[in-house]
């Protein structure tokens, strides 16, 4: 008869996985994050710039990407605080602080009509979104 003997790695590789995860959820969010941007700058909806750098993501449960922003020539900006909504299943959150971006989203106040530069974003870039996450696994396996 042989000893065997063994070890229960499963704490390891499930932390493994939670930290390939937040990476892919970081990944997705710059992506998604330089998405609406591009979004309203292919609008003409920029005037100042704030809007446009004011837009970032933050994952469930974690601090806004970016704490603070302006516009393009020093304008009046703003600041984040706090952290994005708790999830049990761990997300991405997108969105801008800058009050006038409701209207700029629905075409509110504007008359070129809606440009949905967050709504875009978040839902015109599934594929690439779902193979940075796989590739952020991929990369925890090796």
């Amino acid at each position: 008869m042989s000893d065997y003997t063994y070890k229960d790695n499963t704490q390891e590789v499930l932390s493994a996985l939670e930290h390939a995860i937040g990476n892919g959820l970081t990944a997705i969010g710059f992506t998604a994050e330089r998405h609406a941007k591009e979004i309203i700058s292919e609008e003409q909806a920029v005037d100042t710039g704030r809007l446009r750098n004011s837009i970032t993501f933050a994952i469930s449960g974690k601090k806004a990407n970016i704490q603070s922003y302006k516009g393009d020539h020093g304008e009046d900006g703003g600041t984040y605080s706090g952290t994005a909504p708790e999830s049990k299943d761990k997300c991405v959150y997108i969105g801008s602080g800058v009050k006038y971006a409701v209207g700029i989203e629905l075409g509110i106040h504007r008359k070129k009509g809606a440009v949905h530069m967050l709504q875009r974003a978040a839902t015109e870039h599934t594929e690439e979104y779902k193979q940075l996450m796989e590739d952020a696994i991929e990369s925890a396996e090796e």
